[in-house]
Formats: structure tokens, sequence, C-alpha cells
């Protein structure tokens, strides 16, 4: 009888062992995060959705892999809308675009750090600066890791952690799935740019999904950590450096108006105030020809916050002075405390103008206000 149960224990032992180093060979595999260096294969594992929704993860360890002279820095907006591989750039190659999701200031601040660390041959940083996050009251999102980041590279831990995991084996099955199946739609390239193959398979589900929130803000004030990360990501580019142009990004005219309505529009310029006290910064924010297209007729922008590759394009080709006769003259100015208040009033006349020329816009927003 002993040695029946002992034979059992170790069959048991043994069938344990091989499932586990099932589960964590196909997990490595088919890796679907993108974190290991397994073969990939098209139709099984060539592209990996799951790193769109854990940005944070699989960057962190895709940045050491990389041999970067420039990252383009910021949130979701540069993350979909600034190609690395595009033309303008290509005097400032390798380009890695590490945006991320939501990152807040903070977190970018973060990112660059480690960047910094991991990628001794840095010559510039790009950074998007969104308005709506230089009011957010939080210092990172779900997803991120002091711990990781203070790791140079992807340890043995993480490694078990992560591979050894039902949730990963999950998100095998779906890698492999979406990849036989040929339905991959949202996925990182290998320069950090997030590809869509549809134009609302980025984030939202029409262009209009984010302008009710926006209508009935409740609260939108200056974030004092915002604006101590943006200090700190000047002063340790400056330390490093590391040439760093900022821009403010352009959501659709729409969505700026959504936040005149709920009664914020007064922090927005104190926002740029705010922000050219730090550093000049390339500002594209406002009502001008590429913001103010018909929101029935929508060729610009995914939604009313993401615009499009072509219109980040043409943010290059301001900022770096390339092919600018390409740019409308109205896209994009840079602003300094000397001109800032300038602009502002320009800024101003627009709107006005805009609000006559799209009433049915404006009686659109103004009927989601609850």
């Amino acid at each position: 009888m002993i040695n029946t149960y002992r034979i059992f224990n170790y069959w048991l032992a043994g069938l344990a062992s091989s499932l586990s180093i099932l589960v964590l060979g196909l997990n490595w595999f088919v890796n679907p995060y993108g974190i290991t260096n397994s073969p990939k294969i098209k139709s099984v594992n060539w592209y990996k959705p799951a790193t769109s929704d854990n940005t944070r993860l699989y960057k962190a360890v895709d940045i050491t892999r990389q041999n970067a002279k420039t990252i383009l820095l910021g949130a979701s907006r540069i993350e979909t809308g600034i190609n690395p591989d595009y033309s303008a750039l290509k005097p400032y190659q390798p380009v890695y675009n590490l945006g991320l999701a939501g990152g807040t200031i903070y977190e970018q601040r973060r990112y660059l750090e480690y960047a910094i660390s991991n990628q001794p041959n840095l010559e510039m940083v790009i950074l998007g600066i969104d308005l709506w996050l230089v009011a957010s009251p939080y210092k990172t999102k779900a997803g991120f890791s002091e711990a990781r980041l203070e790791n140079k590279g992807f340890n043995f831990i993480y490694f078990w952690q992560i591979n050894y995991s039902l949730n990963t084996l999950i998100e095998t099955k779906d890698t492999l799935i979406e990849n036989l199946n040929g339905k991959v739609y949202k996925y990182h390239n290998e320069n950090g740019l997030i590809v869509s193959r549809n134009q609302y398979g980025i984030y939202a589900k029409s262009f209009t999904q984010f302008l009710p929130g926006q209508v009935n803000r409740k609260d939108f004030t200056i974030s004092q950590l915002a604006i101590d990360n943006l200090k700190l990501i000047k002063e340790i580019c400056q330390e490093n450096n590391i040439k760093l142009i900022a821009f403010i990004t352009p959501p659709h005219a729409s969505q700026i108006e959504a936040t005149y309505i709920a009664g914020f529009g007064n922090v927005i310029e104190q926002m740029k105030r705010e922000i050219v006290k730090i550093m000049p910064v390339w500002d594209f924010y406002g009502y001008n020809s590429i913001t103010t297209e018909p929101i029935d007729n929508v060729k610009n922008y995914w939604d009313s916050s993401h615009y499009s590759l072509e219109v980040g394009d043409l943010i290059l080709n301001r900022i770096l002075g390339y092919q600018e006769e390409t740019v409308p003259a109205d896209f994009g100015v840079m602003i300094t405390p000397d001109n800032v208040e300038s602009e502002l009033a320009k800024m101003s006349e627009r709107r006005k103008l805009w609000l006559v020329e799209q009433p049915e816009t404006v009686k659109f927003l103004q009927d989601l206000k609850r």
C-alpha cells in the first residue's frame, strides 16, 4: 500500500511538473506581452494584441532592447498618433515611441529616467503634453510598477511571475486565436507605435464617445504634481545633454469647446501660461484648420481626443522644420512668456468664429449637458 501511494505521488508530481513546464513553455513561445525573445511566426504569434492593454509592462522591457537616439514621450495621443518611422525623423533615428496610454506626467518622467538608464546614446526627446493630464490628480495608473523601473532589463523573477500565470495563459490563447483568424485589429509595431487596422479600433467606439464626460466635467484644476514633473522632465534632459522639443497635443475643437461649456475654459488658458513658465512649447491646441473639421465628416481624428497619423506627421513637420509648406499656416505656433497672451487672444477670436460657423455642433454639445 505504501508503495502504491509513493507511485501515485511520483506520478502526480511528474504530471504537475510537466504541466508547469508546458505552461511556461507555451507562454514563453507565444509571448502575448512581447517581453521575451521567442521567435515570431506569421499566423501564430506574430502580432501581440495584449501589449496594447499592458503598455507599461511591454515598453519597460522593449525600451531595453532598443538603441534609441530619440524617444517620443507622452500619453496615448503620442502612442497612436506620432509615427517613429515618419520621414521627418530620418535624421534622428533610431526612434522609439514611448507613449503610455493614460500615462500621467509623473509616469512619463519615470519612464524617461528608465529610458536614459538603458539608452546611453539618447540625444532627443519629443514630448507631447495633453492638457487634461496637466489637471490629472493621479500619480500613477493601473499597470505601473516602481519596482519594475528599478531594475535594468527583465530579471528572472519577473519572467517567472508573468509566464507562470493563468492570466498570461488566457492571453496566450487569445493571441493564438486572433493570429490564426487574422483578426488582430490593434497591436504595437517594433518601434512602440500602436497600429490599428480600422478607424475606430484604437480606443473609441465612435467619434463622440468622450464628449458627454467632457461637457459634464465637475472639476478641472491644474495639478501641482503634474507641473513639478514637467519641470523635472526639462531638468533631466538638460542634465543629460538631451534636446527636448515639447508640444501641446491638439484635440478636436468639439473636445475643447466641451471644456468651455463645462465652465473650465479659464483653466485651459492658465495651463498654457504655466507650461511656458517651464519651457517654450509648440501649441497645436485650439481652433484651426485641422481641429475644426465638421464632426459629421471627420478625417483627422479617431475620436474627439485622438488625432490620426497624418495629423501627427503635420505636427512633426512643424516642430522639426520639415516640409513646412504642407502644414496649414494656423496649425502650430511656438509660445513663450513673451507671446502667450497674444496667442490666447487669437484662440479666443478663432473660437468666436467657430461658434458662428458650426452652430449645429455647438447645440449638439450643449444638449449633452446634464
